[in-house]
């Protein structure tokens, strides 16, 4: 599975879309080792790692980053969809929100 790239942040299960878009378009960028995600007011960086468990390749995260002025920090994971273009997953702050989170790749990457 390739990941390195922009995505675009297309669901979450725990913030509508107006919050998600609220100052610029939510997106997901990743690198081979690293990656950053941007939604609503957060902005975060992260630690990535390629793993596969049970069969299954994952991309999983640690984080650290801002929600306005307040510092979080959290991990999470995406896995590819049955679409090669799409990635669903989890994020989790530490003593904060919990989201299922669905980003596509961009077009212009595809």
């Amino acid at each position: 599975m390739s990941y390195v790239g922009k995505w675009r942040i297309t669901e979450t299960s725990a913030w509508d879309t107006e919050y998600v878009d609220e100052l610029e378009e939510a997106c997901v960028e990743f690198t081979k080792e690293s990656g950053t995600m941007r939604f609503g007011y957060i902005h975060i960086e992260m630690d990535v790692v390629k793993e596969k468990i049970g069969g299954i390749e994952i991309i999983g995260f640690s984080f650290v980053g801002n929600d306005e002025d307040d510092e979080v920090s959290g991990w999470g994971w995406f896995r590819q969809t049955q679409t090669k273009d799409e990635m669903e997953g989890n994020i989790y702050f530490r003593y904060g929100e919990t989201s299922e989170i669905r980003i596509a790749r961009y077009e212009k990457e595809r």
